[in-house]
């Protein structure tokens, strides 16, 4: 069975006629016949009624009930056909995030990323920073959004911005609209290890042996803990935003904060999809832009 066969026996049935569709199909009308008798053989029932002095052909019963399934198979004849044409014109594209960035403007970044790129497959996941450069060099993602930058010697760690760190607490907490780290109690934090200028500045100021109330290694919790009696933590500003916006927290002016923390863009060279590279930083910086406490970094050097 062979999809001239089915097309023949399609052509048939559609027609009514032989002599009609032999015409359609642009051969005669004895190869027609021989066409329906091979598919006939091989299934092993007659299609169509036979009778001499009678134009209009008539499907058997076999043929009634093999009708549905013909079309089936001519549906899917031509949607394989089409495999090469539909699939190898998208792009994969594997990305990964910290999940503080998945939390605030990479959930915006992504989808105008798409818009202007409908070709592109987006694969998505959430790593830590030391995960991405060991995926980045095994060449299990291209690109990964990260905060701690490590030495890889064939990975390129391009800065993009750097944001500003602020005081969060609960709505309802005490603290004024002005914290300072001395009188802050380290018992009622909420500890993220954000990025190594953070760490630094947590270490000045609350030492080695002092325990935070909390330490959470990702985003999940975060939340629900803020609303702890006297909760508080030091957070990059998109995410202070968004609590705020959530109606979840309260953001404080801190002084002697830690330094910004940068977010840098990983990529193995050299990088085979340059123009999307690009067009995925540029997309980014357009982005992030927008918010407040957040200064470009130096334009990245094009791949």
């Amino acid at each position: 069975m062979n999809q001239n066969d089915i097309h023949t026996f399609l052509t048939i049935a559609n027609s009514g006629s032989l002599s009609q569709a032999a015409d359609e199909l642009y051969i005669t009308q004895p190869a027609l016949s021989h066409r329906l008798h091979s598919l006939e053989q091989e299934l092993g029932h007659q299609l169509i009624v036979r009778r001499k002095g009678i134009r209009n052909i008539e499907l058997t019963e076999a043929g009634k009930q093999f009708l549905p399934l013909a079309r089936r198979f001519q549906e899917i004849y031509e949607e394989a056909s089409h495999i090469d044409a539909k699939y190898e014109a998208r792009t994969p594209l594997r990305i990964s995030s910290v999940d503080s960035l998945h939390i605030t403007f990479m959930s915006q970044i992504y989808p105008e990323f798409l818009k202007s790129h409908p070709g592109c497959n987006l694969s998505l996941s959430t790593l830590r920073s030391n995960a991405a450069y060991q995926q980045i060099e095994d060449h299990e993602i291209d690109l990964a959004l990260i905060t701690n930058p490590h030495f890889f010697r064939k990975v390129q760690t391009i800065p993009i911005f750097h944001e500003t760190m602020q005081f969060v607490c609960c709505p309802h907490a005490h603290y004024g609209t002005v914290v300072s780290p001395q009188e802050l109690a380290v018992e009622h934090e909420i500890y993220i290890p954000w990025s190594n200028p953070f760490l630094l500045w947590h270490e000045y100021w609350f030492g080695t042996t002092q325990l935070s109330r909390l330490s959470l290694d990702n985003m999940s919790l975060f939340q629900s803990f803020l609303q702890l009696p006297d909760a508080w933590a030091v957070v990059p500003s998109s995410y202070a935003t968004y609590l705020h916006q959530k109606g979840q927290a309260r953001i404080c002016k801190l002084t002697n904060g830690p330094d910004p923390r940068t977010c840098y863009i990983l990529y193995k060279e050299p990088f085979a999809k340059p123009d999307l590279l690009n067009d995925f930083l540029e997309t980014i910086r357009s982005v992030v832009q927008d918010y407040h406490d957040i200064r470009l970094a130096t334009s990245p050097s094009k791949t």
